[in-house]
């Protein structure tokens, strides 16, 4: 007499709120029963996460502390990038919650564009491509300088920073930099690699461009307001590929407005989704903060992301738990 066939174990339960390569998500359904709905409000996303095992986001969505709290079977959060801002570590440690991340495998798309950014803000890409689009021919207008001899100051030199002045340096650029710990060990590092470390204050004062790649937390919350600006040269460039929320937006708008700095190029707003003042001036570049959306580091970030929810699931450490 034949035995019947035993019952396969029931599939985790995966709810999907940001856009992930099309290969990682095929991986998912293949091994989960996946839930996709794309940029919940926080009230949808309370009601989603219930019955949910695992939840994968990238930095469109936030989790706060009562959204996690209201998640009872919520057993692994899997940022499928590098920061974790927008998420309640604390939260998720007291609920018992892994919380792991990818971090680094997007630095060099994030340092592509950041120096594409400062391309389209210093030869004026962006506005030369809106006046064409309405037939209007300003050339003369649109002189912008070269970057050759230039000093490039980037804040934050890890693994975006380090990545971006090694670009610069490809284009003839000098390079300054600092950290937020420096030691005569690694000023001789950076300074083998043709990077000055020094100072915030001092890298705004001799940058023809900054370039923010330091992480948000609270210490670099605002860490460019109107005091720093005024000590930017007149006719130096601002490019933001960090987070929003380092710099103090309504003192960029004055800044630029004013032309005491003479463009600026961000990737990453404040306040995402939300119209923002900045896109009124004709002297700034902005981008909906697609740093890491190449398909290349997309699809490195997927093949890591399904690797690292399959340890978590199983009550394994993924290799970069951050709780």
């Amino acid at each position: 007499m034949n035995s019947a066939p035993s019952a396969s174990p029931p599939r985790h339960k995966v709810l999907v709120v940001d856009p992930i390569a099309p290969q990682a998500l095929e991986g998912l359904r293949a091994a989960y029963d996946v839930c996709l709905h794309m940029q919940p409000s926080t009230s949808e996303l309370v009601d989603l996460l219930q019955g949910m095992d695992a939840i994968v986001l990238r930095s469109g969505v936030k989790l706060p502390a009562d959204v996690i709290d209201a998640a009872t079977q919520l057993r692994v959060i899997a940022r499928a990038g590098n920061g974790t801002d927008n998420i309640d570590l604390a939260a998720a440690e007291r609920a018992k919650i892994q919380v792991f991340n990818i971090p680094s495998v997007s630095s060099g798309a994030v340092a592509e564009l950041a120096l594409g950014l400062t391309y389209a803000v210093t030869r004026h890409i962006a506005l030369a491509d809106r006046q064409i689009r309405s037939n209007l021919w300003k050339k003369s207008e649109l002189a912008g300088i070269e970057l050759a001899d230039k000093t490039m100051g980037i804040v934050g030199l890890g693994g975006i920073g380090s990545r971006l002045a090694a670009l610069a340096r490809g284009v003839g650029m000098r390079v300054v930099g600092s950290v937020s710990h420096s030691t005569p060990e690694r000023e001789s590092e950076f300074a083998r690699t043709g990077v000055r470390l020094m100072a915030t204050e001092e890298v705004l004062r001799q940058a023809d461009v900054v370039a923010l790649t330091c992480p948000l937390n609270d210490h670099t919350r605002h860490l460019i307001t109107s005091a720093e600006l005024v000590t930017m040269k007149p006719g130096a460039y601002l490019v933001n590929v960090s987070r929003g929320g380092v710099v103090d937006e309504d003192d960029l708008y004055e800044a630029l407005e004013r032309r005491h700095i003479a463009g600026a190029a961000i990737d990453v707003l404040a306040a995402e989704r939300e119209p923002s003042r900045l896109a009124e001036l004709d002297n700034v570049v902005l981008t909906p903060h697609i740093g890491a959306m190449s398909v290349d580091s997309q699809n490195r970030i997927g093949a890591m992301l399904l690797d690292g929810l399959a340890l978590g699931l199983a009550g394994q450490d993924a290799p970069t738990r951050i709780v």
